[in-house]
């Protein structure tokens, strides 16, 4: 069974993980929406969490799920940048997200659902490709497409182009009838690849 288990860390409003779950549902045999829990995370100088921390605490973590998805309300960053909206381990089973930076509200913008529920959406499905072994995609609107800021979210895919779908294909050792593009058609085919995928690799 595919099951991905989205882990919250800390308090995380419990209606966006719902909204993960309904849209991801297509993807997973099973969706896990996990007890919050607290972690020791230290700060850096700007209060961000050192998200590859993280990642070391969901090696550990244990579960029965194919994917662990953890949300964490707050800012995130790497070494080397200022911030950043998620991380994963490429090929591997966990990735962290934070809407921190994805909410209008960080930019004292007029808060906006929609739009914040699509960039939240992209962003899991982003860092789930990279566990897919999915690198940075050079296409514009391909969702594995890098993003610095949030109109850069905004102006990506929630899908794969069929660039990173033949690369899944490679990785996977997947058959795929039907290669998908990103260009607003086709989602079923590339829920099958993905799901196909997630299989073959658990």
């Amino acid at each position: 069974m595919v099951m991905l288990e989205i882990l919250p860390i800390g308090e995380v409003q419990r209606s966006w993980l719902k909204y993960l779950r309904y849209e991801l549902t297509e993807y997973f045999d099973d969706i896990l929406i996990s007890s919050p829990v607290e972690l020791p995370i230290t700060l850096n100088n700007n209060r961000q969490v050192m998200a590859d921390y993280v990642l070391d605490y969901l090696a550990s973590h244990s579960t029965q799920a194919t994917r662990v998805l953890a949300v964490l309300n707050q800012d995130i960053t790497v070494r080397s940048v200022d911030y950043i909206f998620g991380l994963a381990e490429l090929g591997g089973r966990n990735a962290i997200i934070s809407p921190v930076r994805l909410r209008e509200k960080y930019y004292n913008r007029e808060c906006d659902c929609d739009i914040f529920l699509e960039r939240f959406l992209k962003e899991a499905l982003h860092e789930l490709g990279h566990t897919l072994g999915l690198g940075h995609c050079s296409n514009d609107i391909c969702n594995m497409k890098f993003s610095s800021t949030v109109e850069e979210v905004d102006n990506k895919s929630i899908f794969f182009c069929s660039s990173c779908i033949e690369r899944i294909n490679g990785y996977a050792h997947v058959e795929n009838s039907k290669i998908y593009a990103a260009n607003g058609d086709g989602r079923k085919s590339m829920v099958k690849l993905v799901i196909e995928c997630l299989k073959n690799l658990k």
